[in-house]
């Protein structure tokens, strides 16, 4: 095949949706996966290719995650040049943008000309932003929300330009800290200029910023209609308050509607307590069923294996009970 090193490369030949596995070693009789590609991954590079005896070409090639990579085998069928034209695609726009949002979930200071382009003509509502600039922002940024999860969920070409792109896109966040939470979508406006094969974003303003309410909890002590068939009071010794924090537990179930008796007989039959929490998402109630309290994750751990076995084999442990 020949693969030239100095092109860029996206995958081909894997149905949408799907991935490719990268190999620690050509593939023979024995290699280890060491990642996955995604189908519509676009800006591959390859170090190197070799041709096993029975003929296939095998290539190493180093793919874009975020503000990091993924490097390792891939057999060379899967591999396509990416094409002028295909170099300001909204497919190729769109993996950039999957990999600039990603790349915020890490502490990537030193990586961020790797996708802005200094001086920022606008960042916010700051103009001529230096690097420094965004350094000490996204300093503040990462200290008061350690943990943070993008997902871009809609894109739209707004302007093409032959020196720029504008964009807009739609992005789920999620941050956390040890003790708090919060999670919304914002609506991002983004100038992209030209960057070898690739794009820096020169301009970024956001254009919305919707914060989710979070759950709120209506009762904390409750006795339960069990169903309305029998019309049956579970007693208030087994319902107690609202799972304590600190204590580990088993989440056996939500409901949108009243639990039934039998459930909650099949926890106490096992020699379980379980605590009810009913929390408020919109216009519904959910109850949660929480086994425990445990006062470490080993005990937790034993008392999953008869919960997965004899009520729900879906339970899981949670720790962390908002």
């Amino acid at each position: 095949m020949g693969l030239g090193h100095a092109a860029k490369y996206q995958i081909t030949h894997i149905k949408k949706g799907g991935t490719l596995n990268v190999r620690d070693t050509p593939f023979q009789n024995v290699s280890k996966v060491v990642g996955k590609i995604a189908s519509n991954a676009t800006g591959i590079s390859i170090r190197e290719c070799a041709e096993l005896p029975d003929k296939s070409e095998w290539c190493y090639v180093t793919a874009p995650r975020g503000a990091s990579h993924i490097e390792g085998w891939v057999n060379s069928y899967y591999l396509k040049e990416t094409s002028k034209k295909l170099q300001t695609s909204k497919a190729h726009i769109q993996n950039f943008l999957h990999n600039f949002y990603m790349a915020d979930e890490e502490n990537y200071m030193d990586k961020l000309q790797s996708f802005y382009a200094f001086p920022m003509q606008k960042y916010l509502w700051n103009k001529n932003v230096s690097l420094r600039d965004l350094r000490i922002r996204k300093v503040r940024e990462y200290k008061k929300w350690p943990k943070r999860d993008y997902r871009l969920t809609y894109l739209k070409i707004l302007k093409r330009k032959a020196d720029y792109i504008d964009v807009q896109t739609t992005v789920r966040w999620k941050f956390k800290r040890h003790d708090d939470y919060e999670n919304g979508k914002d609506i991002h406006k983004l100038r992209l200029v030209s960057s070898g094969n690739s794009f820096k974003v020169s301009a970024f303003k956001k254009l919305k910023h919707i914060v989710f309410p979070k759950p709120k909890i209506v009762e904390t002590n409750a006795t339960l209609i069990a169903s309305t068939e029998s019309n049956e009071t579970v007693s208030t010794a087994l319902v107690t308050q609202s799972p304590e924090a600190n204590k580990f537990y088993i989440k056996s179930g939500s409901f949108f509607s009243n639990i039934s008796a039998k459930y909650l007989e099949s926890i106490t039959n096992n020699g379980f307590a379980y605590k009810i929490q009913k929390v408020q998402q919109g216009d519904k109630v959910i109850r949660r069923v929480f086994i425990g309290p445990f006062n470490s994750v080993s005990e937790a751990t034993q008392a999953l294996v008869t919960v997965r076995t004899k009520i729900n084999e879906l339970a899981y442990i949670q720790t962390n009970i908002k």
